[in-house]
């Protein structure tokens, strides 16, 4: 059976916005990175229908990236930041590149599980953005997505669909480790995530990445937020599968 070749948009932007439809006016919902290889799906004047690497479709213009018959092959992406402790605004965390620039790791090189609260804290006061991916910009479930994915693990995009994929290892808050999950919303809607650091204390984006607790008696304490805590899931048994 005939199979047509795949085309695909490769962006050449730090950040690409990605529309529900094919206008600015319509909402932003996620973002292609720098480097990333967006399978082509469909066109409309001057934007294209794209398919992100994690599965989320919708439209990008075109001036973000270009096409081309063969998907991107980066050696390196960037993780870490420069020696003055930012990043790039052409190569933001997460970004896909060609050369070891400073901030990067080989592609191919597996960083410990250890490193999931380090890297996530580097990210620390980067503003909120809804639909943000980046250290230009994030959003609650693109930091837990960009940085899981950055150590090797790659989960879903938004945060209820994040619950999902770890719906079946939930635990209570006293057996909490590094990097397991708070979900937060109501029980018929997950709205926030955010990622534990140690015993009660967790990052997360709310107006910029910040560090905050869900002890009513610290603090730091998030009151809001404690009130709305749905479950949390551990990521030991994923990382394990």
């Amino acid at each position: 059976m005939f199979s047509p070749k795949k085309e695909w948009f490769i962006i050449t932007s730090g950040a690409a916005p990605v529309y529900k439809e094919a206008n600015f006016n319509s909402p932003c919902f996620t973002e292609a990175i720098y480097g990333e290889s967006c399978q082509i799906l469909d066109h409309y004047e001057n934007w294209i229908q794209i398919k992100c690497e994690d599965n989320y479709k919708g439209w990008v213009n075109s001036f973000y990236g270009h096409k081309s018959s063969n998907k991107n092959n980066p050696t390196h992406k960037v993780v870490f930041p420069n020696k003055m402790r930012h990043f790039d605004s052409k190569f933001p965390f997460g970004a896909k590149v060609n050369d070891s620039i400073e901030g990067t790791i080989p592609i191919i090189e597996k960083i410990g599980f250890e490193q999931i609260i380090p890297i996530a804290k580097n990210l620390l006061g980067t503003p909120y953005k809804w639909g943000g991916k980046t250290s230009l910009g994030i959003d609650c479930s693109g930091l837990v997505q960009s940085v899981l994915k950055a150590c090797g693990l790659d989960i879903p995009r938004d945060s209820y669909q994040q619950q999902e994929f770890f719906v079946d290892d939930e635990i209570s808050m006293n057996q909490t480790g590094r990097g397991d999950l708070h979900f937060f919303g109501t029980e018929e809607s997950i709205t926030h995530v955010g990622m534990v650091v140690e015993g009660n204390t967790f990052i997360h984006t709310q107006g910029y990445v910040k560090e905050e607790s869900l002890d009513a008696h610290s603090t730091m304490a998030n009151m809001t937020l404690i009130e709305k805590r749905i479950a949390t899931c551990s990521i030991a048994e994923v990382l394990l599968a």
